[in-house]
């Protein structure tokens, strides 16, 4: 009885490791995404801290500086806004990078099932023909 063996096994292994690379990739990017959040979040707070605190009542180069820390806070809560977005975009090509992956290697895997579920039944064929080969006949 001959062993088993999938012709494209080699592809498989490569489709296998394809597959988890793009999931990892996946993972990462989500935590990027996720971390991105909370950078955003982070400094949304800050600013609105700051314009609750409102303008001090000192001189003009404290207002200046106020006003300039607060523009600075403003810009930077666009940029992380922009770094969120950015994040987001990677995680859905990703999503899609890993759910492509996984349908090729589902492909595969279900080849590699019919084509052992073939050769099981080749096999089964084959130990029939030898038993009844093998067995007596009676006469009638």
């Amino acid at each position: 009885m001959s062993r088993y063996r999938f012709r494209l096994e080699s592809v498989l292994r490569v489709r296998r490791v394809q597959e988890e690379r793009s999931r990892a990739e996946l993972a990462m990017a989500r935590l990027a995404e996720l971390e991105a959040q909370k950078a955003t979040a982070r400094r949304v707070g800050l600013l609105r801290r700051m314009t609750d605190e409102g303008l001090p009542n000192g001189t003009s180069d404290e207002w200046a500086n106020q006003r300039a820390r607060s523009d600075r806070m403003a810009a930077a809560v666009t940029a992380s806004q922009v770094a969120a977005l950015h994040a987001a975009e990677l995680s859905q090509r990703r999503l899609e990078d890993w759910e492509r992956a996984a349908r090729d290697l589902r492909a595969l895997e279900r080849l590699d099932e019919r084509q052992r579920e073939e050769w099981l039944v080749e096999q089964s064929r084959e130990e029939q023909k030898v038993l009844d080969e093998i067995s007596p006949r009676k006469p009638r």
